[in-house]
């Protein structure tokens, strides 16, 4: 089996604040701190912000991609952090803060790449057209999701943490010939 990791926004955050005094973060963050060593920062300075698969036309990011700009062109804060778009204009957010006039950035993205994502926790995962949500909620109780290739499988098992609500859930709608594409509150 092979697998490879990227960077996330989380482990950004860890990078961001680690020379931050103590006292300066919030306790949850002070405690993390305390179980990650030296070789962790490390670790997470070498992550990459994508890997591209071309043997499957496809590249992984954490969150996603900015519609209409290249891969090779994509701001690092957009890999890690976007998701409802209003192109051109770059700004992001999130999909229970958005205006109306922003679509979830999936919706957008015509290719040519086929771009893996999570970061937005979903009901269910998806392989769409363009784009594949798989962030099911693993971290808050709900299922750990994998895209499997060649095949373009998903494969989900139940988390092993306590299941715990989410102040907002989201569901991903591909875009279809009857549908553009979005993201919809469900709750």
């Amino acid at each position: 089996m092979q697998h490879e990791c990227i960077l996330g926004n989380h482990e950004e955050k860890h990078l961001n604040q680690r020379r931050r005094p103590e006292s300066a973060l919030h306790p949850d963050h002070a405690r993390t701190r305390s179980l990650i060593g030296a070789e962790h920062y490390e670790y997470f300075a070498r992550l990459p912000k994508r890997i591209a698969l071309p043997e499957h036309g496809a590249v992984v990011v954490h969150a996603g991609v900015m519609p209409g700009v290249a891969l090779a062109d994509q701001d690092p804060y957009h890999l890690l952090h976007v998701q409802c778009v209003d192109p051109p204009s770059r700004k992001s957010y999130w999909p229970s803060k958005a205006p109306e006039t922003h679509r979830f950035w999936a919706s957008l993205w015509t290719g040519p790449e086929h771009v893996i994502f999570g970061h937005t926790v979903v009901d269910r995962a998806f392989v769409g057209e363009h784009a594949s949500g798989i962030d099911t909620g693993c971290a808050h109780g709900g299922r750990l999701t994998a895209l499997v290739l060649p095949d373009w499988r998903l494969v989900s098992v139940p988390s092993r943490q306590p299941k715990r609500e989410l102040p907002t859930r989201y569901e991903i709608m591909p875009p279809g010939p009857r549908h553009p594409g979005g993201i919809r509150v469900i709750s």
